[in-house]
């Protein structure tokens, strides 16, 4: 958008100005044009698409102009419910180390590791391929006058690829005819020594995958990430889902399936591996009837995050003008370019003398930042010209800098090894989509959940508290305590007015001195716990220290919970 924007209104005479100008320029031509309308047509309209075209009701929330809901849309025939014949499988194994050691991993990338690994083991491929494959023959395949088509939303590039020999031997093996088989990954993917395209695996180039898919010799597409959004094929019957969708991209997906094939009558299935049902309901909750924009955007929040990167200590604010006056530059030179590294290569080094998860917080709160500076550039009366060089530099930064994903440390593979593979049904749903939750956030504002790591090592606390004292709290109970007390503290004026106006050092002070009167207040919650914490200040320190650093930057961004 902010693209489009400073296209549409810019000046041949732009390099003739001096940098001062041209900043203000650059703002200017990004936000709202006086001699330029735009207009957003969408099924599905993300909060940001809310708030930059939507019109504000009484009631302050944003909304579309016009509207054609999907409810009124199913009704009359002119699209069909996706969620009307949903089933849910779920793969269950066993699962046993390799290896003598036990080494110490962090539990979230450990997982992701773990569920690759599941996902390209060949009995589940197997298995999945035979259940997939039969459903369509016998559910399916006879849809459309037997011109039903299905598509398959495979969790990589890989596992594309392994699917794809799977279902080909399958399909041989039995000696079904008419059912072949078409990919749709981009790139290229490495698979036992061997190397695969979409275009060497299919036998013509991508351009064709559309077209030769409409022909009747085809009855399966294994995508991955592609033809998710916006793809029109009406003879699309089924999904076949391997991979967790989410939010809009859920949405998108299955709404492949809701086209309407006159004359026939169509009947979408969709069988999901990877997702429950009631999570996709939600997903298209927001888009059933109407969607409305409920929170607000202010600058606060731009200047917030301005002073967290400023509280890294990793860009240097000289570079900052030499970038810009780099970058503002009519002709930029070899030697130019070097100097942007050399400034750009200072900034990553400093990021990396921080451990692994510090790096990755600095590094979204980057990207934060260009996000929503970019964003409130378009909705408001941003006039900052500091503001502007720091996002042209960060904007190009992040470009250059490439810091790897933490907690990779350890690699699993070959480590651990699955057995005993069963797929199971979980549920059948046929009520269609019936719900409706029209009002959508912006993503800036989004509530702190309680990650996976978080959970543990809270669990693991609770767990040595126990042996330590000989009590028997259960971890559930004491872990769902904390998170009420956390909440009170997220709730706190005090709190809020100290993350406010000091660093996340001098913040810790006051929010350990809150402790007692907390715990105090929360003891209906958990007394024998609580009590248990009161009385102990190591205790105390260790288990709400947990959330110290999370409680400070969601009060300095002002994320109330």
């Amino acid at each position: 958008m902010m693209a489009v924007t400073s296209a549409l209104s810019s000046t041949d005479d732009f390099y003739e100005q001096d940098v001062q100008d041209q900043l203000v320029q650059e703002i200017q031509s990004a936000g709202k044009q006086k001699n330029v309308s735009m207009f957003a047509f969408t099924a599905t309209p993300k909060p940001t698409t809310l708030r930059l075209f939507g019109r504000p009701d009484k009631h302050g929330n944003y909304r579309a102009f016009h509207l054609y809901s999907m409810k009124q849309a199913i009704e009359e025939g002119f699209i069909l419910d996706v969620l009307a014949n949903y089933t849910t499988y779920r793969t269950y194994f066993e699962l046993n180390k390799e290896i003598a050691d036990d080494p110490e991993l962090k539990t979230t990338e450990a997982k992701r590791q773990i569920a690759k690994q599941i996902d390209l083991d060949d009995t589940n491929i197997t298995q999945r391929t035979k259940i997939i494959i039969e459903h369509f023959r016998k559910h399916v395949m006879s849809e459309l006058g037997n011109q039903a088509k299905a598509m398959v939303i495979m969790s990589s590039r890989k596992a594309a690829v392994k699917y794809q020999k799977a279902f080909q031997k399958y399909i041989e093996d039995h000696k079904y005819a008419d059912m072949g088989i078409l990919v749709a990954f981009s790139g290229k993917v490495k698979d036992n020594e061997s190397e695969f395209t979409e275009a060497s695996i299919n036998g013509f180039s991508e351009d064709r995958t559309a077209r030769e898919f409409n022909k009747d010799a085809y009855r399966f597409l294994l995508v991955a990430n592609k033809y998710q959004v916006g793809f029109d094929q009406p003879k699309l019957t089924a999904m076949y889902v391997m991979k967790k969708i989410a939010g809009v991209n859920a949405v998108q997906t299955l709404s492949r399936l809701n086209r309407i094939c006159p004359p026939y009558e169509k009947t979408p299935f969709v069988l999901d591996f990877a997702n429950e049902y009631e999570d996709i309901e939600k997903a298209f909750a927001p888009y059933y009837t109407t969607t409305l924009l409920a929170d607000t955007v202010n600058k606060q929040l731009v200047y917030n995050l301005v002073e967290k990167i400023d509280g890294f200590y990793v860009i240097d604010p000289m570079s900052i003008e030499s970038v810009n006056t780099i970058l503002h530059k009519q002709q930029i030179t070899s030697r130019d370019k070097k100097n942007l590294n050399f400034y750009f290569g200072a900034t990553e080094k400093k990021i990396k003398e921080f451990d692994e998860l510090i790096q990755k917080e600095i590094v979204v709160t980057l990207k934060h930042f260009v996000r929503c500076y970019e964003f409130l550039l378009q909705v408001s009366s941003l006039d900052d010209i500091e503001l502007q060089k720091l996002y042209n530099c960060i904007s190009y930064l992040l470009k250059y800098i490439n810091i790897s994903r933490p907690g990779q440390g350890y690699d699993l593979t070959g480590k651990i090894k699955a057995s005993k593979f069963a797929q199971k049904q979980t549920g059948q749903y046929v009520k269609g989509t019936n719900r409706s939750n029209p009002v959508a956030k912006l993503p800036m504002a989004d509530e702190i959940g309680l990650s996976d790591d978080k959970k543990k090592k809270l669990s693991e606390i609770i767990d040595e508290i126990n042996q330590a004292t000989g009590s028997n709290f259960d971890r559930d109970i004491a872990v769902k305590a904390m998170l009420q007390l956390r909440d009170l503290m997220m709730k706190s004026s005090d709190l809020r007015s100290s993350a406010k106006n000091n660093s996340e050092q001098d913040f810790k002070l006051s929010y350990f001195d809150r402790l007692d009167d907390m715990l105090i207040a929360g003891l209906k919650q958990n007394k024998e716990f609580f009590t248990l914490l009161l009385n102990s200040n190591e205790l105390k320190k260790e288990v709400l220290g947990t959330f110290a650093s999370e409680i400070y930057n969601s009060l300095r961004e002002g994320v109330d919970k």
